[in-house]
This record gives C-alpha cells, sequence and structure tokens, in this order.
C-alpha cells in the first residue's frame, strides 16, 4: 500500500510539475521581462542582464529560498487559471454557435457537396455509357468526395472544425444506427474494453492540452499590452493550439464511432435487447429509447 502511495505521489507530482509550473514559470518570466521593458525599450535584452547582476549582488540564502517558494506558487497558480481559460476555449470550440463563420464554413460545405454530387451523377452516366472511360471522371468524384469531407463529414453547425468533427460523431451515429451517443456513450462506456478506453482517454487528453495551450496564448496576447513581442508569441500559439485541437477532435470522434460501430452491440445485449448480426438501426433506435426513459 505504501508502495502504491508512493507511486501515486510521484505522478501527481509529475504532472503538477508539467501542467502547472514549467508553463506558469516560462509565463511569469516573460512577464517580469515585459513590465522592465516595456513598449520604449521591448529590444534592451541588456537591461535585463543589469538587473540579473544586481540581483546576484544582492541575494542570500535566506532570499534565494523565498523568491524560489514565491516563484513556485506564483507558476501554481498561473497554471490553474490557465486551465480555467481553456475550458473557455473548449466551451467555444465544441458549442453549436449561429455565426458569420459558422454560415460560411457552411457555405463552403455546400459548395463542395454539389461539385461532388454533379461528378456523381456524370461519373455514373459515364459508367453506363462507356466504362472503359469512365475511370477518370470516377476519381475526380473520389477526389470531390474527399474535398467535401475534409471540410466535414456532414454539414457544419459550428464556427470549428473541432466542433463540427464531434457535433458529425453524433450525427452519423444518429442517422446510421438510430442511436442518441450523449445519451449512450456514458453506458457504452461502462462496457468498452480497457484498451478502447486508454485510445479514447489518449484522444481526450490531447484535446485537453490543445486547450491549455490556447489559455497560454490568450494569456500572452494580453502581456502584449504591456511589451508588443508577447503578441508574436500569442498568435504563434493559438494557431498551434487551434491546429492541434482540430487534429486531436478527428481522432477523438473517430474513435467514438469505431467504438460505437465495434462495441455497440455489446451494450444493446448488456441491456438486454436481442440482437442478431451487427447492430442495426432498429436496435439502435431501441436502445435510445431505453436509455432516454421515456423523455
Amino acid at each position: 500500500m505504501n508502495k502504491f502511495l508512493e507511486t501515486l505521489a510521484n505522478k501527481l507530482a509529475e504532472r503538477w510539475l508539467t501542467l502547472l509550473v514549467l508553463p506558469g514559470a516560462l509565463y511569469l518570466a516573460i512577464a517580469i521581462a515585459a513590465a522592465r521593458l516595456g513598449h520604449a525599450h521591448w529590444y534592451r535584452v541588456d537591461l535585463l542582464r543589469e538587473d540579473r547582476g544586481r540581483a546576484r549582488a544582492a541575494r542570500n540564502a535566506a532570499t534565494l529560498a523565498l523568491a524560489l517558494a514565491g516563484l513556485l506558487a506564483a507558476a501554481a497558480v498561473l497554471g490553474i487559471l490557465d486551465h480555467t481559460l481553456g475550458s473557455l476555449f473548449r466551451r467555444v470550440w465544441f458549442a453549436p454557435a449561429r455565426g458569420p463563420l459558422a454560415r460560411r464554413r457552411a457555405r463552403r460545405w455546400d459548395a463542395a457537396d454539389r461539385l461532388f454530387r454533379d461528378a456523381t451523377v456524370v461519373a455514373g452516366r459515364a459508367q453506363l455509357a462507356d466504362p472503359d472511360t469512365a475511370a477518370g471522371l470516377i476519381r475526380q468524384a473520389e477526389e470531390r468526395a474527399a474535398a467535401r469531407n475534409a471540410l466535414g463529414l456532414v454539414r457544419p453547425t459550428t464556427p470549428f472544425a473541432a466542433g463540427d468533427r464531434m457535433a458529425a460523431a453524433d450525427r452519423r451515429v444518429l442517422d446510421h444506427y438510430g442511436l442518441d451517443l450523449s445519451s449512450a456513450w456514458p453506458r457504452l462506456w461502462l462496457v468498452l474494453p480497457e484498451h478502447t478506453r486508454r485510445a479514447v482517454q489518449a484522444a481526450n487528453d490531447a484535446v485537453a492540452a490543445a486547450q491549455r495551450l490556447a489559455g497560454w496564448a490568450a494569456a500572452y496576447l494580453l502581456l502584449a499590452l504591456l511589451w508588443w513581442p508577447a503578441a508574436l508569441i500569442g498568435v504563434v500559439t493559438l494557431t498551434v493550439a487551434w491546429r492541434r485541437a482540430a487534429s486531436a477532435a478527428g481522432t477523438l470522434g473517430d474513435l467514438v464511432e469505431a467504438a460505437v460501430d465495434v462495441h455497440g452491440r455489446t451494450l444493446a445485449r448488456t441491456l438486454g435487447l436481442r440482437t442478431a448480426g451487427p447492430l442495426d438501426r432498429e436496435t439502435g433506435a431501441a436502445v435510445t429509447s431505453l436509455l432516454r426513459k421515456g423523455v
């Protein structure tokens, strides 16, 4: 038991250091530099060297220990604030919204979908008329399908790709299986094998890491009020966070759909429903009705 508690404490300390203290300490160091330099002397690194020299001359062991403790505490507080700020980004990324960005993404998807459907009709007619010459048109239809799917597997309903991928998982599972994923997922999680849970959790952790990174990006953008180069750090960090969130959400959406495809039948059987063969729409609708409890 003591060995287990010791291992757990070490892991918690490692996560505390990695997720809270190190990013917070880096931000705190840049914030101190920003406050010292300001906009007028944004490039004057020599001023920081002079300050460091004076600090070395005046320091003693007690002062150093106190400063280090204060730095760690401040860095941890900044890390906690970043978690809160990052959760706001997650809400924005995944929340359905009506606005110019969402409408623009929907229009782009509609245009790509029309091109795909037109190409499919042309390829189908060519296949009937002369199969030997239809190969190029079939490839064109496949390319247009890929271009449409790159914008979204279903018609976008949110301003961001990350939110659309998770919304697509809900929509596709409901359309194909008649299964309400929001009701079914907590129960499905209970019957998933451990290795599947780990894969889904890893993808969700990647989304969480992206949201934390976006939180730091916002903090750096705020710091630009004191020192304009921080805006460059914020913009680059936010771009990386946005791309990582889209990629991680894509992986998470794929895994959620795969979990339903592979283990949805297990859920139905666990709930006492008879299933013969793969999960079908009738069984999925029955699971949905059972889990919603008449609501």
